[in-house]
């Protein structure tokens, strides 16, 4: 490998030092408490052929060159410090092992995620030695947003509200979260703060399938889940008080705000019951946890639009009155989605029609005979309350439907969050039902699609069989 010769005069200058005894390097990196994220954008050339001599004999003295913006300078000399206890960084102009640059513009279909430690500011690896992630892992950490938010260097966005229309100010980087709304919770994990819950309430893993899940995606789900204390309809004051929160996440529905306001704890209200309430609700969580999660969140938004407007020109040449009517039934067989509601919003963008769009509010409760008028051509049920195929299908009196009559009745997948459900596992949801009413014309691949999403936004490595089980339609 050639070596610049910035870097060969560091390492003279370094050997010089260490023959003296004044030498007062690091010999290892910090290792403070870190969630590493495996999925930043990593493009490095190779180090690991090095030259004998000089090169080993400083290689535990040097930590990382690195290449800046003038106006980074600053940021990354407090992020240094404090990871390097007290050393300041070496700044050159070629033979980086790092670059310090403002945000490159665009996404791929399938975009990658680059370690965003300021707003529009990235860390890019250039060489593939273990110090140069670690710092990188630890930039991008709360950690390392504290550090630079306490030398006045992170500024979070002003003048937002919240999905209730409340104004809400964050007034600085949030260490300790409870989260009352499963959805929240999944956007809260999607942009990859899921290491500052202290109690949250999960969608899909009350079942022993998606709890052993949920606890491989994270360790701590068991301590985390917090039904006994916290839901939309009971809050622990205690309890809460005894988490010592500095913020807390439910939905706008929730009825226990006055008592919570007791605390004088920052609350943040979601309602994202449509497509682009979903999509500001990811895009408002992204903000409120700061740079990288921001840089999720939109990765997440511009991966949602590519799905849609891929299924939407797939789909595009088909007559309205010849798209699939597709019946979202609830927990209760006689139980259907309203129009309102998310599950008839994805039903339309993967290419159907719901039957059910005229009914307002929420779930709503009709009998078999509104149901055999609207005669749906497939029907989907949750995968959660207790709903199965098999209560429609192994019932006499649905057997007057011809979708019962054809077997088109199926279950909408999870691993975790119902793919239902406004939250970010939704756009595998609309994959699915895309592939579903029109196999023919759909060329996303739902496993493919599933191993990317749990991959990039959960860190979660899906495995083979859980992804046969959720992108099948048995």
């Amino acid at each position: 490998m050639k070596i610049s010769i910035i870097r060969i005069a560091c390492y003279c200058f370094i050997i010089l030092l260490t023959v003296t005894g004044c030498s007062g390097l690091k010999t290892s990196s910090n290792t403070t408490g870190v969630t590493p994220d495996e999925n930043i954008s990593v493009e490095p050339t190779n180090h690991n052929e090095r030259q004998n001599g000089v090169e080993e004999i400083i290689e535990e003295k040097l930590n990382i060159l690195i290449k800046a913006d003038e106006e980074l300078k600053d940021g990354i000399t407090v992020l240094y410090q404090a990871y390097f206890n007290g050393e300041n960084p070496v700044f050159v102009q070629t033979g980086e092992d790092l670059i310090a640059t403002t945000k490159r513009d665009g996404f791929s279909f399938h975009p990658k995620i680059e370690a965003t430690y300021l707003w529009n500011s990235i860390l890019l690896p250039v060489s593939d030695y273990p110090e140069v992630k670690e710092f990188i892992n630890f930039s991008i950490s709360i950690d390392g947003q504290q550090v630079l938010a306490d030398e006045g260097l992170l500024i979070f966005p002003e003048g937002i509200t919240d999905q209730a229309g409340n104004p809400f100010t964050i007034n600085q980087p949030y260490h300790r979260v409870i989260s009352t709304y499963g959805p929240s919770t999944a956007f809260i994990y999607a942009i990859g703060a899921g290491d500052r819950l202290v109690s949250a309430s999960y969608l899909g893993a009350r079942d022993p399938l998606g709890a052993a899940v949920m606890e491989k995606i994270d360790p701590r789900f068991p301590a985390l889940m917090g039904d006994d204390y916290f839901s939309q309809d009971e809050f622990n004051i205690e309890q809460a008080a005894i988490l010592e929160p500095d913020l807390i996440v439910t939905s706008a529905r929730t009825a226990w705000l006055e008592t919570a306001a007791q605390l004088d704890i920052p609350v943040f209200l979601y309602d994202a019951e449509t497509i682009d309430r979903l999509k500001e609700a990811m895009l408002l969580t992204g903000q409120i946890f700061g740079p990288h999660a921001y840089a999720k969140s939109e990765a997440w938004v511009s991966y949602f639009e590519s799905v849609m407007n891929k299924i939407s020109t797939e789909t595009s040449d088909i007559p309205e009155d010849e798209r699939l009517r597709v019946l979202f039934t609830g927990t209760q067989p006689l139980r259907v989605a309203s129009g309102d509601m998310f599950q008839t919003a994805i039903i339309e963008l993967a290419g159907g029609v719901s039957v059910s769009v005229e009914l307002n509010g929420y779930w709503n409760d009709v009998d078999l005979e509104q149901i055999a008028i609207w005669d749906p051509d497939l029907i989907i049920v949750p995968p959660y309350g207790g709903a199965s195929v098999e209560a429609i299908t192994e019932s006499p009196e649905w057997q007057i439907l011809n979708a019962v009559q054809s077997g088109r009745v199926y279950q909408m997948p999870k691993l975790v969050v119902p793919w239902d459900t406004p939250a970010p596992d939704s756009v595998l949801g609309i994959i699915w039902m895309a592939n579903l009413y029109n196999p023919e014309l759909q060329s996303l691949d739902c496993a493919e699609e599933a191993q990317y999403f749990y991959n990039t936004f959960y860190n979660y490595q899906v495995t083979q069989e859980e992804l046969s089980a959720i992108c099948s339609y048995e």
